[in-house]
């Protein structure tokens, strides 16, 4: 259905193989909630995320995408601005820069459909719409540039 009805199909691309991984540990420390964790797995694998990507791929090449999975859940998908404080629980988002508010999950559909993972954009200030700086050590802990010789704009 998916390869019939859209032009365009967007993933997240979440690495399911360590999501999914035993939270067991070793004799020396051994882990904890490890049935919580074992459910968790068997939920997960049982959705059948990988094999979903997959198939889709194969039913309409060319015409998916993976979009990088940090930051989806963190970026305003009304202004752009990525903030850990915006998320206030597993199921709220409310944007500390415009005040944008929606469900958590539903933000980072948007942020996926438009293809806007891990790509960072300029920080816009919230009431003048210049760009910002960027601080030293940002909150979101994103990739900051290194120097390598070629100026960045």
């Amino acid at each position: 259905m998916l390869a019939r009805t859209y032009r365009l199909v967007r993933f997240e691309k979440l690495n399911v193989k360590s999501m999914t991984r035993s939270a067991r540990g070793t004799l020396a420390e051994p882990g904890t909630k490890v049935a919580q964790k074992a459910g968790l797995n068997r939920s997960i694998l049982a959705q059948g995320w990988g094999l979903l990507r997959q198939r889709t791929g194969h039913k309409a090449p060319g015409r998916v995408e993976d979009v990088p999975a940090p930051f989806t859940s963190l970026r305003c998908s009304a202004c752009g601005w990525i903030e850990k404080k915006s998320r206030k629980s597993q199921a709220d988002f409310v944007c500390v820069s415009c005040g944008f508010t929606c469900n958590a999950d539903e933000n980072a559909s948007i942020n996926i459909a438009a293809g806007q993972g891990g790509i960072l954009r300029p920080r816009r200030s919230a009431g003048a719409g210049g760009v910002t700086t960027a601080t030293s050590r940002s909150s979101a802990r994103e990739p900051q540039p290194t120097w390598v010789g070629i100026p960045f704009f």
